[in-house]
């Protein structure tokens, strides 16, 4: 390991590197329109690989230290929304007039807590 310049700038050797999570999530010149709320954009595979050296999917982290359960918890992370969506109907609150999206100032939660009743599909015995 050596002393090392990267964009500019001098990374000394034995120097830690952390990468925000938040920054590459928002990078305009990896995303078109990172500040808008479009989780649409992780449905098509072509556009989330893993493995990714533009880092745009970090969740599970990468490399070689990387999470070895990534496949399994993006399949049953897709697989309980799914299910959600499929055995309610969701619907705001009487007396909410709208729902906001705007995300708290740290940009990993919602400014106002999202709060939905979720009336189920079906007979409540098919769920069991």
């Amino acid at each position: 390991m050596a002393d090392t310049t990267i964009a500019g700038y001098t990374i000394p050797k034995d120097s830690h590197i952390l990468l925000s999570r938040l920054g590459l999530g928002r990078n305009p010149k990896i995303w078109t329109e990172p500040l808008e709320f479009q989780p649409e954009r992780h449905l098509n595979t072509a556009n989330v690989l893993l493995t990714d050296p533009g880092l745009r999917f970090i969740s599970f982290s990468s490399g070689r230290r990387g999470c070895p359960g990534i496949s399994l918890g993006t399949s049953m992370t897709m697989m309980l929304f799914a299910r959600m969506l499929h055995g309610f109907t969701w619907t705001k609150l009487p007396g909410v007039k709208s729902i906001s999206l705007q995300e708290r100032n740290a940009g990993l939660a919602l400014a106002e807590p999202l709060v939905l009743q979720a009336t189920p599909r079906l007979a409540a015995h098919l769920y069991i």
